[in-house]
């Protein structure tokens, strides 16, 4: 009877908030992460790799680098970022940053064959585009949502699943016909095209058609130093770096993996991963808003890191692919959800700024070290073991989180 009531309860309080206005946060928040810095050039670099590589005689290594240094950028942009969110609001940051996304494709595309120039422009993107992340659309549903907001956050960043899902055929298709600088342009134009005009008509956060920006000081939770000063601000850095080394290094090199173990058409497989952290997303949003945090992190990370071994293995490649896209769909609605829920609104935009510099610099460390180790052993199967270790002791080690602190926002306080 109480679970029954407690759901009820929940998915009241979720159509509540949809009807009030947080529908619009989540149509934007959706688009807003499928064509931006965090879906586009993570879920596609794999589909560039060959033909950059072969275009320039570079080592796979080489084109998998770039994502390091956009990880490098987002980690050197990341503090001012959050402080620009608190201090403007998450809507301005967000426009501003998609004329840089798509700036940033655009260096991609005029790319002169100078592995300096290229890692350059990757970093130069992600400085230029960082406010197309989830630092903003997180901020933005977490001010909308309360009682719903995992669900709220799975329904919006699922649009990364939409992008794994779509864009690899999509542009290899463009390769195929155009080349791969095309493909580039194209990437851009989604950005100016389409993600603009809808965060331009529906991403309102905090003060509405107004734009006004609510004072931090009035909401609650902690200030950013009472943060660091917590062994939870540091418990989810570690625990989410360990997560990220293991996803950023298997997705990007996924297409190529696949083709390694045999598997005839691995775009299309790398495509299905899509539909898995759509799944992923979802699922977590479901979970979290129901279960302690911590207990579904355990959970969703056991499924990838399973299948990083069969991978290993070659045993069931293509369903094995699809699986470590589960995780792909759950680690961004947990990051953004802990945060909320264990330190509060008021610094949120610096606090999840920080934690998600640190998730994406091991994503960048990731890809390039499940590339290089197959550059030096000839497999990835030594990188696939670590990334299950990694994936299944990050989960683990967020058991120490305890209990959610009340802040008085509304949010249900539950037991572990």
């Amino acid at each position: 009877m109480e679970l029954a009531a407690n759901e009820q309860s929940v998915h009241a309080a979720f159509m509540g908030e949809l009807q009030a206005g947080g529908w619009r946060m989540l149509v934007a928040g959706l688009v807003g992460v499928a064509l931006g810095l965090t879906a586009l050039p993570f879920y596609t670099l794999g589909v560039f790799a060959g033909p950059v590589a072969q275009e320039f005689g570079w080592a796979r290594a080489d084109v998998l680098s770039g994502l390091l240094f956009s990880m490098l950028g987002t980690v050197c942009a990341a503090g001012l970022t959050g402080w620009a969110i608190d201090r403007y609001g998450a809507r301005r940051v967000a426009i501003l940053c998609q004329f840089g996304l798509a700036a940033g494709f655009g260096l991609l595309a005029n790319q002169p064959g100078n592995p300096t120039v290229w890692r350059a422009s990757w970093f130069l993107m992600a400085v230029m585009g960082i406010g197309t992340t989830p630092l903003t659309w997180s901020t933005g549903i977490a001010d909308w949502f309360t009682r719903g907001r995992g669900m709220a956050l799975g329904i919006a960043l699922s649009g990364s699943g939409i992008t794994a899902m779509l864009a690899p055929p999509l542009l290899q298709a463009v390769i195929d016909a155009h080349g791969w600088r095309v493909a580039y342009l194209v990437m851009a134009g989604a950005v100016l095209l389409v993600a603009l005009p809808i965060t331009l008509l529906l991403f309102r956060p905090r003060g509405g058609a107004a734009g006004e920006v609510v004072d931090p000081a009035t909401l609650p939770g902690l200030e950013f130093h009472e943060a660091l000063r917590g062994y939870r601000f540091w418990l989810i850095v570690a625990a989410f770096a360990a997560i990220s080394f293991g996803i950023g290094g298997a997705i990007p090199n996924l297409v190529p993996m696949l083709q390694e173990a045999g598997v005839a058409n691995a775009a299309f497989y790398a495509s299905i991963v899509g539909a898995m952290v759509i799944a992923g997303r979802l699922l977590a949003g479901f979970l979290l808003d129901r279960f302690w945090a911590p207990a579904v992190a355990v959970l969703l990370l056991g499924v990838p890191a399973l299948a990083c071994i069969l991978l290993a293995l070659q045993i069931g490649p293509g369903l094995s692919a699809a699986l470590v896209g589960l995780v792909g769909g759950a680690e961004f609605d947990l990051i953004a959800f802990l945060c909320a829920r264990y330190f509060g609104k008021r610094a949120f935009g610096r606090i999840y700024a920080w934690q998600w510099a640190s998730f994406a610099l091991a994503a960048g460390f990731g890809s390039y070290a499940f590339a290089a180790t197959r550059d030096v052993t000839g497999s990835y199967t030594t990188a696939l073991y670590i990334a299950a270790a990694l994936m299944a002791g990050g989960g683990l080690s967020l058991l120490g989180l305890g209990r959610y602190p009340d802040f008085g926002d509304g949010a249900a306080t539950r037991r572990w």
